[in-house]
């Protein structure tokens, strides 16, 4: 995932709403979601080269989900192969033991792996840690509201993707309380396409014939429910399918 956005415990009818565009190498090969693990049981896409995913879903309600992150000396998209994939983290941190993935999360050792974003959600708890080369990840503790984790911290004010980001997010679930409402806000602005400057990569909904948006996810957590949604391309032109978490 390199865009996610996240309406945490502000919705009446649902702990929360996660939609999400994953931005990747577009020949990078890729399986659609799938059960990834049996005990837990965990869902999610796979990346076919190393292995990982991006975002992984529990049947109760759990999401784990990693973006890529850009540094001084490296962007979101180079690799160094030395280094453990990011992808691992979120099924990791939901087959944690005992379920619990802020002390899975807090065990993670960022050297080992390229820069990464790495979010941890479920009904009590919203962590996003940040991952760049130090023996220890900085973990962010998310209030109940509206969030946007993309290549940067979450809820950067910095740069301007970002900012763009929250602003459009922020007015588009003013007022608004219920579920269907925020979905549709979400997905609108996961096919938006605008960018301030001169880089693609700051739209939403990234075209390019070599690195861009290649697919989207939809989660929503309500009582003892939780849907998982898939979007097998730009969700500016591809519909969300129902992933069967079973």
């Amino acid at each position: 995932m390199c865009t996610i956005l996240l309406a945490w415990r502000c919705l009446d009818d649902a702990e929360f709403v996660l939609a999400a565009n994953r931005d990747e190498l577009v020949a990078r090969p890729t399986a659609p979601p799938r059960r990834l693990s049996e005990t837990p049981p965990v869902y999610g896409g796979q990346d076919l080269l190393a292995g990982g995913t991006w975002l992984a879903v529990t049947p109760d309600g759990r999401v784990a989900a990693v973006t890529n992150r850009r540094d001084e000396t490296r962007d979101e998209v180079g690799r160094d192969p030395g280094r453990r994939s990011r992808g691992e983290l979120p099924v990791a941190l939901l087959r944690a033991p005992g379920g619990d993935a802020p002390e899975a999360m807090r065990r993670i050792r960022p050297a080992d792996y390229n820069a990464f974003n790495v979010l941890v959600l479920d009904a009590d708890h919203a962590l996003v840690g940040h991952g760049a080369g130090a023996d220890s990840i900085d973990i962010v503790e998310l209030e109940p509201g509206a969030h946007v984790l993309c290549v940067h911290d979450v809820d950067d004010t910095v740069h301007a993707k970002e900012i763009r980001v929250r602003r459009c997010l922020g007015q588009a679930l003013r007022g608004v309380r219920s579920t269907t409402q925020c979905v549709d806000a979400m997905t609108a602005l996961l096919g938006d396409h605008t960018i301030d400057g001169g880089d693609a990569r700051d739209a939403v909904c990234i075209h390019s014939d070599t690195y861009g948006t290649v697919s989207a996810s939809l989660v929503v957590s309500a009582g003892h429910s939780v849907s998982y949604r898939h979007a097998a391309g730009r969700p500016c032109v591809s519909d969300f399918a129902e992933v069967r978490l079973s």
